[in-house]
């Protein structure tokens, strides 16, 4: 891989880290269109290179939620049987995303990918202020972590960029309880993504050892070490200062974030 590569995605790990120990998200909408870049610029064909980007990208996402959950549920930040409920209905779901997405054209996904961010994240600015919410009725646990899950698989999204806005304008949390609940729920999420992208990237038998690229079903080994090795660090350091940062500063954030990188994915698709 080129070294240049190598920096962009080490500066992709950090950035995506503190967000996700700030935002409750797994990282995925920072990851996915990365490492979508670096595959199209080493010559792997759009079609493979989208769904090493998302499988990666979900699979990059688990230690860097984890980590997150941990450091959260230490500060009892998380509503756990909430996220239960979330990640189980996920699981299921994410499965189906992600398997759905190896039928879809990739002009589809990049589409679908930048839209979807640009929603959550007017949504996200748009609605009313958070409230003192702690737990929400289980079918809307379950709808808000089916939904996510889906989207999960299907964009290689860790499902944050659904959850926390769906939290905090339907289960009335705040922002902070939102993020780490989010969290905890994106542990079972990604699990459902991460074996789809891996049984159906076995099926398909694909490999880009001649691109520098070294595959386990759709998941690149390189690329993942590297987002995970930098990201963690950075959660840890952002978990620990997110009590200090004003939630509606979180809101902006995440806001501008999930802007830009749409306005990516439209352009690219």
């Amino acid at each position: 891989m080129d070294p240049i590569f190598i920096c962009i995605l080490i500066g992709t790990g950090l950035l995506a880290g503190f967000m996700s120990g700030l935002l409750g998200v797994g990282g995925g909408f920072l990851y996915a269109p990365v490492m979508f870049f670096v595959l199209r610029q080493s010559g792997v064909p759009d079609d493979i290179a989208i769904l090493v980007a998302f499988g990666t990208s979900l699979a990059a996402a688990f230690p860097t939620v984890l980590t997150g959950a941990v450091s959260h549920t230490k500060k009892r930040n998380v509503v756990w049987r909430d996220a239960i409920i979330m990640g189980l209905c996920g699981t299921v779901t994410g499965f189906i995303g992600g398997t759905v997405a190896t039928y879809l054209p990739v002009q589809i996904l990049t589409i679908l990918f930048g839209v979807m961010l640009i929603l959550g994240a007017v949504r996200l600015v748009t609605c009313l202020p958070s409230g003192t919410g702690e737990r929400m009725a289980a079918p809307l646990a379950g709808s808000i972590g089916g939904t996510a899950g889906f989207m999960s698989g299907l964009l290689g999204v860790g499902g944050g960029t659904i959850l926390v806005p769906l939290m905090v304008i339907l289960g009335k949390f705040t922002m902070k309880k939102a993020a780490a609940t989010s969290s905890a729920a994106i542990l079972f999420i990604t699990i459902g993504g991460i074996l789809s992208y891996l049984v159906n990237g076995f099926s398909a038998g694909v490999d880009l050892s001649a691109y520098g690229f070294y595959l386990i079903g759709y998941i690149d080994v390189m690329m993942w070490a590297i987002l995970v090795i930098t990201a963690i660090p950075m959660v840890i350091f952002a978990v620990k200062v997110s009590g200090h940062v004003p939630d509606v500063w979180l809101r902006r954030i995440f806001f501008i974030l999930m802007l830009v990188i749409a306005v990516q994915m439209l352009i690219s698709g």
